[in-house]
């Protein structure tokens, strides 16, 4: 990795995606300097591994660590090093054009004005915001990185509007002077040929384990051989009805077979709660609870029908767990058949029930699926180390070339 006099000095603008960019900034932290500012809006921010009131948090940028690591908590205060500062930033809405919008834009040029003032050599924004607008104009001149983990909308989600409008802005950003990040080759590809970008800008970074978990998991849990786990918002794509026709076919091999879902969002199918199959934990997860569950479960599963990133298998490889999912979008990327997991077609229960079934049945196979789990994590292409020297790569990118 090329050697900077002093360090590289880097600012991460993330809007969401918490524990995909506490990781990562956490581990950049190791080789360069790392300021991340989280930028939320109105009176709570849920995101992944937060869930906080922040109508006492002043508008505005907050750099006072005891109030941000008040927010974090200790338990994700020990994860992150002395080597990364965290900083809060809160506006009154999201809106870019209605009332409050003056406020808004008030409050993004202040995060703007400090990113100048302080001297970073890049800024590296992580998710996708109308604000971005704002950002590109106040600090056009500085080299940029952008990660969009959805450059289109998920089958069944969001209104019509609302989708026209993040595509829109995605397209108005794909012609603007960033690097790109997608986290799947599949999708880099993609992302370039639907919004016309020229390849050399689009860069493949995968996410790793998202080992931030770790800080709420417990010893003495124990896990169930022959329970299930799928988790996560639940969206039509996510393809839960197919697993409840797939488990009931695992339970003729199987009797005892437990399916635990455990997430928030509108089941849109009945669910028939009988013999103990089914376990429906329909609410915001905690971070412990998910955490106990990972760890309770022998299998977790991802039947979408369509996909983009998953922060589901890399919060799973976080703990070595084997992970059965479809085989749609850049999945096959990072669950290796056979060898961390099992890949089905997607829409097919009967092939999910039999990778499912397979698996229960042979404990010595899911143990050298988590031996290569952790291989994988600690040396292969989802390793920390070789993700966040790929990220600097980028950087250096967009310093050298300035995005064009």
């Amino acid at each position: 990795m090329k050697e900077y006099a002093g360090r590289m000095k880097v600012a991460i603008i993330a809007y969401g995606h918490a524990d995909n960019v506490l990781c990562l900034s956490n581990n950049l932290s190791r080789y360069v300097d790392v300021t991340l500012i989280f930028v939320m809006s109105g009176n709570h921010f849920t995101r992944s591994i937060f869930d906080w009131d922040i109508s006492r948090l002043s508008y505005g940028l907050t750099t006072d660590s005891e109030v941000v690591r008040g927010y974090l908590g200790n338990k994700l205060s020990t994860y992150i090093s002395d080597k990364l500062k965290v900083f809060l930033a809160r506006t009154p809405s999201l809106s870019l054009l209605r009332e409050g919008a003056y406020g808004n834009l008030r409050y993004v040029r202040e995060i703007a004005q400090y990113v100048r003032r302080a001297g970073f050599e890049v800024v590296h924004f992580n998710g996708s915001s109308g604000f971005q607008l704002y950002f590109q104009h106040y600090l056009r001149h500085l080299p940029k990185a952008l990660t969009i983990h959805d450059y289109l909308p998920h089958s069944g989600e969001g209104t019509a509007r609302r989708n026209l409008v993040n595509t829109l802005l995605n397209s108005i950003y794909s012609r603007s002077r960033y690097q790109f990040i997608q986290h799947y080759h599949f999708l880099s590809k993609r992302f370039a040929e639907f919004y016309g970008v020229h390849p050399q800008r689009v860069n493949t970074v995968y996410c790793g384990p998202l080992e931030i978990y770790r800080v709420f998991a417990h010893r003495d849990v124990k896990e169930d051989p022959n329970t299930i786990l799928f988790f996560g918002r639940i969206s039509k794509y996510k393809g839960l009805d197919y697993l409840v026709e797939a488990a009931r076919i695992v339970r003729k091999s199987i009797k005892d077979t437990r399916i635990i879902v455990a997430g928030k969002g509108e089941i849109w199918f009945k669910i028939e709660r009988d013999d103990r199959l089914f376990e429906i934990r329909n609410y915001h997860i905690s971070n412990e609870e998910l955490v106990d569950l990972i760890q309770r479960a022998a299998l977790v599963v991802a039947p979408y029908t369509d996909a983009t990133h998953s922060a589901v298998v890399m919060t799973s490889y976080a703990f070595c767990k084997p992970v059965v999912a479809s085989s749609v979008s850049g999945i096959p990327e990072v669950v290796k058949d056979g060898i961390t997991g099992r890949l089905v077609p997607p829409r097919d229960s009967k092939a999910l029930a039999h990778a499912l079934t397979e698996l229960l049945q042979d404990r010595q196979k899911r143990d050298i699926m988590k031996r290569n789990i952790a291989r994988f994590s600690n040396d292969g292409d989802i390793s920390w180390d070789n993700i966040s020297r790929a990220t600097i790569a980028v950087y250096e990118r967009a310093i050298n070339s300035r995005g064009l």
